[in-house]
C-alpha cells in the first residue's frame, strides 16, 4: 500500500471513529497521517489531495461537540506549519489520555467505596444474626467483582470474625481457584480448620503456607498455636523458636515459647 493510499485512508476513517467516539483514535490518525506526509516523497497531485482530506478531517475535529468541551480552541492547518500542527495535535492526544486516565482513577475510587460500603452493611448485618441477607450482599459482590482476588479475601475475614468458618472456606476456595499459590489463602484456612478442630486438616493447610513463604514468623507463631491446641508441646516449642529466631522483637512468639516450655516441664516431670 502506498503512503497516499495509508493516509487518505486514515484521514477518511476520521469522520467515522467520531461517530463511534473515538475522539482519540481519530486524532491519533490525523496525527500519523500528517507525519507520514511530512517524511514521504510525493507527488504534487497527491499532496494536494491529501491536504484537502486533512483539511476536511480538522473540520470534523473542530465541529465534534465533545472535543470542543475538551480542547475549544481550534485545530488550524495551512501549508508549512505541519510540526505546529502535529505539537498541537499531540497536546490535546495527551489532553485526552490524562482525562482518560483521572476518568479511570475516579471510577476504581467509586467501586472501592462501593464495595467497603457493601462489606460494612454486611457485616452489620452478620452481627444482627441476619446471615441469609449478609450472604446476598456477598453474592452480589462476587458476580459484579468476579476477578478480584482480595474482594474474596476481605468477605472471608469478616465471617471468620462472625464465627462462620464453613461459610469462610466457601470464598476462601473460590480465591484459591484465583491464585492457587497465595499465602494467605492457606494462612486463614489453617486458621479455621484450627478453630473447627480439624488439626490434621488445619496442619497440612498451614504447612502449604510455610512452603510458600517459610521467612514468615507470623505463620510459624499461628502453627506454634495449633501444636498448642493439639498438645504437641514439641512441635509448638519449634515454632515459637523460629517464629523468635526470625524476630528477635516478637513478644507474642517470646511468650508463646515460655508457655510451651513450662509445659514441657511438666510433662517431662510426669514423665
Amino acid at each position: 500500500m502506498s503512503t497516499f493510499t495509508r493516509c487518505k485512508q486514515k484521514f477518511i476513517s476520521v469522520s467515522s471513529l467520531l461517530k463511534q467516539n473515538k475522539i482519540q483514535a481519530a486524532l491519533t490518525c490525523v496525527f500519523e497521517a500528517v507525519q507520514e506526509m511530512m517524511r514521504a516523497n510525493l507527488l504534487t497531485g497527491e499532496k494536494n489531495d491529501l491536504r484537502q482530506f486533512l483539511q476536511d478531517s480538522l473540520y470534523y475535529l473542530n465541529n465534534n461537540q465533545q472535543l470542543r468541551e475538551i480542547y475549544p480552541v481550534v485545530i488550524e492547518y495551512h501549508e508549512g506549519n505541519e510540526k505546529q500542527l502535529l505539537a498541537q495535535l499531540k497536546e490535546i492526544i495527551d489532553l485526552l489520555q490524562e482525562k482518560l486516565a483521572r476518568e479511570a482513577k475516579e471510577q476504581l475510587a467509586a467501586l472501592e467505596r462501593k464495595k467497603k460500603k457493601s462489606l460494612a452493611t454486611a457485616q452489620d448485618l452478620l452481627q444482627k444474626k441476619s446471615i441469609d441477607e449478609a450472604e446476598l450482599i456477598f453474592k452480589q459482590l462476587i458476580e459484579e467483582f468476579d476477578k478480584d482476588f482480595q474482594l474474596k479475601i476481605d468477605i472471608s475475614d469478616i465471617l471468620i470474625n462472625a464465627q462462620h468458618y464453613k461459610r469462610a472456606i466457601k470464598y476462601l476456595k473460590l480465591a484459591n481457584k484465583q491464585q492457587p499459590n497465595s499465602v494467605h489463602v492457606f494462612n486463614r484456612l489453617g486458621m479455621i480448620l484450627r478453630k473447627l478442630g480439624k488439626y490434621e486438616q488445619s496442619e497440612k493447610a498451614y504447612l502449604q503456607a510455610l512452603k510458600l513463604d517459610p521467612d514468615d514468623e507470623y505463620l510459624y507463631f499461628n502453627v506454634g498455636r495449633l501444636y498448642i491446641d493439639s498438645q504437641k508441646w514439641d512441635k509448638a516449642a519449634l515454632m515459637a523458636q523460629k517464629a523468635v529466631k526470625i524476630n528477635p522483637g516478637f513478644q507474642q512468639a517470646k511468650k508463646m515459647l515460655l508457655f510451651v516450655q513450662k509445659k514441657l516441664k511438666g510433662v517431662r516431670g510426669k514423665g
